[in-house]
């Protein structure tokens, strides 16, 4: 890949980036071969403080247990982050297939049963997190203006550099959605 001295990649670079990036999702791996994961069999209902706004969260028991030990050293090892409590508080988990269906016809801004057929919230794997959201944007805004902005946060940094350690993977083109990759789908 080559990145010009003006920082833009070709089209035909920006796919083979964009092919890589999709390939570490476990969502991706398996549905490439024609599969939709099973809905989880098996969730965990995380506390109170731990969904944005105390909304209830449920996700698989390892991606939740994941998730904290991630949480906690994101906090301990960066202040700004451990200052804002909305930092890193999960807006989205689990969702069976049929709230997915009923959220697409609902907002008609999605491919209705095809994508909550296999979106990865219904693996319980799957979890949107609060990175940040710009003046006037909603937390999952995917305007290029609020990403643009969750890109720049601390939180967002931190999460790109360290939740490997943790088993996650992003979806770039959503900084707040992350997938954990310690079971598969």
């Amino acid at each position: 890949m080559r990145i010009l001295p003006t920082g833009v990649l070709s089209a035909e670079d920006f796919d083979r980036m964009k092919g890589a990036i999709q390939e570490d999702r476990p969502i991706v791996m398996v549905s490439t071969r024609g599969i939709c994961p099973e809905v989880a069999n098996s969730i965990a209902q995380a506390r109170p403080e731990e969904g944005y706004s105390g909304k209830a969260i449920v996700l698989r028991p390892g991606a939740l247990e994941a998730y904290r030990r991630m949480v906690a050293a994101a906090k301990k090892e960066v202040p700004e982050i451990a200052a804002d409590p909305r930092n890193l508080t999960i807006f989205s988990g689990y969702r069976s297939p049929a709230a997915d269906a009923a959220r697409c016809a609902a907002e008609g801004n999605c491919d209705g049963i095809v994508r909550a057929r296999c979106s990865p919230h219904r693996t319980g794997l799957a979890l949107d997190l609060y990175v940040g959201q710009a003046p006037g944007f909603g937390p999952d805004s995917s305007a290029d203006a609020n990403r643009l902005f969750m890109s720049k946060t601390a939180t967002y940094r931190w999460m790109v550099a360290n939740a490997h350690r943790f088993g996650f993977v992003n979806y770039p083109f959503e900084p707040w959605h992350w997938e954990w990759t310690g079971e598969n789908p």
